[in-house]
């Protein structure tokens, strides 16, 4: 991996880390995270447009664009069901620790990118940082429920990453983008209809500046990737993305007071070794 694709990883995953941020404190309700879908779809169509303009898309990216788009759908639904139901601190690791783990089988098995024993023991180091910077003394048994909501979180992050790095193979990233996010869009407004006619104004008057953070970082965090999967390997970009986890931990400490307990600090210190790990492979 050179050192400028891993530089805009990083962007990428400090950018994620913010609007996450944002969206947690905001309780990250289905409404919210709909709304910053709907301004993503408007404020990447632009560009979408003069990236592709005189262009036909290919049947296989589009065909691919939406089927990721009904997988971004699930995506966010079980993210704010995780964000308003479930234990973030136990949640979130298991949500992006298993996304990372089967992003690189996937990307073994289906894409036949090649792993080196280097980069196996980089990724493997990201996964166990992830866990363990959200690990905790419970004060509550771990429920069954939220456990699910995470790994089913997990998984539609593979399942995403994988068709995204073969979809942008196929047109430009920004085209492929607005593609993808406007049908995830358009699916979450159709499943949710009902609720998001009644909780959109309240929910918009209260959190505008939140939707806006979203519907802001959140595609330009993720078409910083869509470029990086053009260029390099998934299973690597997918886990370097997890640096983002290292910087939500310390804007947990720096603005909400949280503790920076020695197993936070021994999942940073395994980030970032295998962020080096992966940077060598």
């Amino acid at each position: 991996m050179s050192l400028t694709l891993l530089f805009l990883i990083l962007l990428a995953a400090v950018l994620h880390a913010t609007w996450n941020f944002f969206a947690k404190r905001s309780d990250g309700g289905l409404t919210v995270l709909w709304t910053g879908a709907m301004i993503a779809t408007l404020a990447t169509l632009p560009l979408a447009i003069v990236t592709q303009w005189g262009k036909p898309i290919p049947r296989e990216g589009l065909a691919i664009g939406v089927v990721s788009g009904f997988v971004h759908c699930a995506y966010w639904w079980a993210l704010a069901r995780t964000y308003r139901h479930g234990d973030i601190s136990l949640a979130y690791p298991i949500a992006r620790g298993s996304g990372v783990a089967g992003t690189a089988i996937g990307a073994i098995v289906w894409l036949r990118e090649p792993l080196s024993l280097v980069g196996a023991l980089g990724m493997g180091s990201v996964c166990a940082g992830v866990l363990a910077l959200g690990f905790q003394r419970r004060v509550e048994p771990v429920r069954a429920h939220t456990v699910a909501m995470a790994l089913l979180t997990g998984l539609t992050i593979t399942g995403y990453s994988l068709l995204d790095a073969r979809g942008v193979q196929t047109m430009s990233p920004p085209t492929y983008l607005a593609i993808e996010t406007g049908v995830g869009a358009a699916a979450l407004a159709l499943v949710g209809w009902k609720r998001l006619r009644l909780s959109f104004a309240p929910a918009y008057a209260k959190h505008w500046k939140t939707a806006w953070i979203v519907g802001i970082g959140s595609p330009l965090t993720y078409l910083i990737i869509l470029f990086a999967y053009a260029k390099g390997p998934v299973g690597y970009i997918t886990a370097v993305r997890e640096f983002s986890v290292v910087i939500a931990a310390l804007l947990g400490v720096w603005f909400l007071d949280e503790r920076m307990t020695p197993a936070r600090w021994v999942g940073i210190a395994l980030v970032v070794v295998g962020t080096i790990l992966i940077k060598a492979a």
